[in-house]
């Protein structure tokens, strides 16, 4: 398997599924950096995590999703008064430049990542076994993917390159 530094070279300008965490943080972070360590879905996350996730994003040149994480992230972004209305906007602008793959939950279900991470790892599980690299924090599903021979790269991994 690449390290971390290969996979982000290989995957250049392809484009990367950033999963569920890592969008509500980018999402989080775009609204209001100093709310990252404050909110409960952004809290193990610091501000210099959020400064390189977008250059990340920026690097890989676009963003890929399935609905699943999209309804995900949607479900988790619930912030209140002015940075709700914000988020809700950002997160409108987003889907609206986002590439969306997915397959049929009836074929997801069948699928063996279903039993163990359920239905949204299973879709993008789907999604990424057609070369697409996913950026996770999940250990767990980032070593199940790997072992499918899915490219796959913990974000946790990337914070000592110095990117």
């Amino acid at each position: 398997m690449l390290d971390a530094a290969a996979l982000i070279e290989k995957h250049r300008a392809k484009g990367v599924l950033v999963d569920t965490n890592l969008l509500v943080l980018f999402l989080v972070g775009t609204v209001n950096r100093q709310r990252i360590p404050n909110f409960k879905r952004t809290g193990d996350f610091a501000v210099e995590d959020y400064d390189l996730l977008v250059r990340l994003i920026d690097w890989f040149g676009k963003l890929i999703a399935t609905p699943h994480v999209l309804s995900q992230v949607s479900d988790l972004t619930d912030l209140t008064g002015n940075e709700l209305a914000a988020v809700r906007e950002l997160f409108k602008r987003l889907v609206e430049q986002i590439e969306e793959r997915y397959d049929a939950s009836r074929l997801l279900v069948a699928d063996p990542a279903f039993e163990r991470f359920g239905l949204t790892d299973a879709a993008v599980a789907a999604v990424c076994s057609r070369g697409i690299l996913v950026l996770t924090t999940d250990a767990r599903l980032q070593l199940a993917l790997q072992e499918r021979d899915i490219d796959a790269l913990n974000f946790n991994h990337i914070r000592p390159l110095g990117w």
